[in-house]
């Protein structure tokens, strides 16, 4: 956890964590903040207000690690020779603070000028803080498909974790080509594309863009205002689709999340006018696939970039060592100061009661480009593959 300090204060800037392993707390708790769509690179008066969203975030809450989970910039808007100014202005309230993060990218961090390798990646994991990493090699996988690790804040790195932080890029986009190439953009797949498997050990996934079955319970008016408290003002916008014709290409990759024991909950973005969650149970059926009881959630908004005109916070997850398998905390941080939707994900959640939130703003049209691709294959990998422990 960084250190609690004032943000807005001349205060030294701290160094890189001298430790890059994640850890619960003393107290046996580990706090996730989820910035979601930040658009960084569309002006100077946006980006400066979408830093200051993180770095009031980050104030008020007690944040052991950040995810920023999708378009990190809006790659269309960017010039290659400023990428690396753009990921460094990202990702600076968290130099400024000492926090660890790691990114998922999404589609709006690839384009025929942005080429998510070369001027993301690299530009993003030259920094100590970055945990971001890449473990799946192929045109068809896109950059950021890994898994992090958290152990018990005593416990050794060869010792089973308690929990592990998986992460998907869901692509989209368009495929970069060198200057001079001269030839006509070439859409990214935007869904994910092989499943996996990997044991019995509690679970977080983080993902751009939703997944279909997000669609399907909100076309059934399942989304209830008060059992899933949250802002509903968009049709879901699932992978596969925007400039796709969506044909069930996400389909392997909610197997995977259907299958995997100990998944407690995935998080998505993309459709900024939303930012509710909603148990997958039984009781809804989505490509001849039956709910296995995983929560599936939005983030909020976060950057000022991009459409819409709700106020600007983001997810935050609060998991206790003690009662991990029972149920996780979240709630949305506003801007303004106030917490949304605070709702525990636990085995009745969908069925308990909590406050609904007032959709405010003016909805705009969803203006989405694409949605992810990214391939599963690695996650078949038996756990003992994957991991010494």
């Amino acid at each position: 956890m960084a250190p609690r300090h004032d943000k807005f204060s001349a205060q030294t800037v701290l160094g890189p964590p001298a430790e890059r392993t994640l850890r619960f707390t003393e107290n046996g708790t580990f706090h996730i903040s989820v910035f979601e769509d930040l658009h960084f690179a569309e002006d100077e008066i946006k980006d400066a207000k979408s830093t200051k969203v993180m770095k009031y975030i980050l104030s008020k809450e007690q944040i052991d690690f950040v995810v920023l989970n999708g378009d990190l910039v809006s790659g269309e808007r960017t010039r290659k020779a400023d990428s690396k100014k753009y990921v460094d202005r990202v990702v600076s309230p968290l130099l400024g603070g000492g926090y660890k993060w790691a990114s998922t990218y999404g589609n709006h961090d690839s384009e025929v000028n942005l080429d998510p390798k070369e001027d993301m990646f690299k530009a993003e994991t030259r920094h100590a803080n970055s945990l971001t990493e890449s473990k799946v090699f192929g045109l068809k996988a896109g950059i950021t498909n890994y898994y992090l690790p958290v152990f018990s804040h005593g416990a050794s790195e060869t010792d089973k974790p308690t929990l592990i932080l998986w992460f998907f890029d869901t692509k989209g986009g368009h495929y970069y080509q060198p200057e001079g190439h001269g030839g006509p953009s070439v859409k990214r797949p935007s869904w994910i594309d092989e499943s996996s498997k990997w044991g019995v050990i509690p679970s977080l996934a983080f993902y751009h863009i939703p997944a279909h079955a997000m669609l399907e319970y909100q076309s059934k008016n399942r989304v209830d205002p008060r059992r899933n408290p949250g802002i509903n003002r968009e049709r879901v916008n699932p992978q596969g689709t925007g400039e796709w014709s969506y044909d069930s290409q996400d389909v392997k990759f909610m197997k995977a999340l259907l299958r995997t024991e100990g998944l407690i909950a995935g998080f998505s973005g993309h459709d900024h006018q939303n930012d509710w969650c909603f148990k997958w149970d039984g009781s809804l059926v989505d490509h001849d696939l039956t709910g296995s009881g995983i929560n599936m959630c939005y983030g909020r908004h976060t950057g000022y970039g991009g459409y819409g005109d709700l106020a600007r916070g983001g997810r935050q997850i609060l998991l206790d060592e003690k009662t991990l398998k029972e149920g996780i905390e979240t709630w949305i941080r506003l801007e303004d100061g106030t917490i949304s939707a605070h709702v525990t994900l636990n085995s009745t959640y969908g069925q308990d009661p909590y406050q609904a939130v007032t959709n405010s703003g003016t909805p705009r049209p969803s203006v989405h480009s694409e949605g992810s691709v990214f391939s599963f294959f690695w996650l078949f990998i038996p756990l003992s593959k994957l991991f010494r422990w």
